[in-house]
């Protein structure tokens, strides 16, 4: 995959963010890691500039306004998991404050080591599988009383007609009709019934790591977590496994109908946004986008 190289503008209210902020920053407020290497990381990110520090450490420093908020959001997010997941998940180090020249709260975590997986080269599927089951049933032990709704709760995020017209502009390069009889089901599938749960709501691969022997080894960036309809986390269906380990996956859940069809949808608006905001800036969302579009033009409605 190609991922999103750093100076590419995503956003028109996004501001530049380079290694010469970190080392400011650094040299600041947390002076005992002035001294560390910065590395820009390519990223699939949408919002958040990454930079490795020495070889342990990367700090997430936000470019669009008002995504300052999701430092803090994370950090609490991450503090409520930490110990209750099978797998890692990163450790806030230290938060650091806006300063004259830079505008948002950021963040230093511990660096976690892996690879991002990529369906078509999953070395392991069918373990994969129930390592990212066993995280989910995981999260939906967790007390959900007075934890706010994830990014992905219960609304679809896009309105339904919004995601009708990122998919009549698919037309010719995908099946789109076929997309949106996707969509249209899911629009018409049951509501969850059920109590809210913990959900990650963001399992696209750019957000998981596969160690060597092709096990999840980790869980990344945590901003759009809390609780809501665990059906947005079959976005990993289309998004991280192929066929076969996909249904696998669904079995291992014990998806019903009503779930697996908002699950589709999920993952049709997703995808269908991403490829349509990001065609030009970040070919990693794009790719795994019309990876995702791809699957689900296979499925059955």
């Amino acid at each position: 995959m190609t991922s999103c190289e750093p100076g590419i503008r995503m956003h028109a209210h996004q501001i530049d963010v380079t290694a010469r902020d970190v080392r400011r920053l650094l040299a600041a407020q947390f002076p005992h890691w002035a001294s560390e290497s910065v590395m820009r990381l390519p990223s699939y990110g949408t919002t958040n500039a990454m930079f490795k520090l020495g070889d342990d450490k990367v700090a997430r420093l936000p470019f669009i306004p008002g995504d300052g908020a999701s430092i803090a959001v994370e950090a609490a997010v991450l503090a409520q998991v930490a110990g209750h997941l099978p797998v890692a998940t990163p450790q806030v180090l230290a938060v650091g404050s806006p300063d004259a020249a830079y505008p948002f709260q950021w963040a230093v975590l511990s660096w976690l080591p892996g690879e991002m997986p990529v369906p078509e080269h999953l070395v392991a599927a069918s373990a994969l599988v129930d390592d990212l089951v066993a995280v989910l049933r995981a999260l939906r032990r967790m007390p959900a009383e007075g934890v706010r709704p994830a990014q992905r709760s219960a609304a679809f995020c896009h309105p339904a007609d919004e995601v009708r017209g990122y998919l009549a502009e698919l037309d010719g390069e995908f099946d789109a009709a076929h997309l949106a009889r996707l969509w249209d089901d899911a629009l018409a599938a049951p509501a969850y019934s059920g109590p809210p749960v913990w959900l990650h709501s963001d399992l696209l691969p750019s957000n998981l790591l596969v160690d060597g022997r092709g096990r999840l080894a980790g869980v990344l960036d945590w901003a759009a977590a809390g609780v809501g309809d665990p059906s947005c986390e079959l976005l990993a269906a289309w998004n991280v496994f192929p066929s076969g380990a996909r249904e696998l996956f669904r079995a291992r859940l014990g998806c019903d109908d009503a779930a697996w069809r908002r699950g589709r949808g999920w993952a049709v608006s997703q995808a269908a946004h991403a490829l349509a905001y990001y065609r030009s800036t970040n070919p990693g969302m794009v790719e795994m986008a019309t990876r995702a579009l791809r699957a689900l033009e296979r499925e059955p409605v």
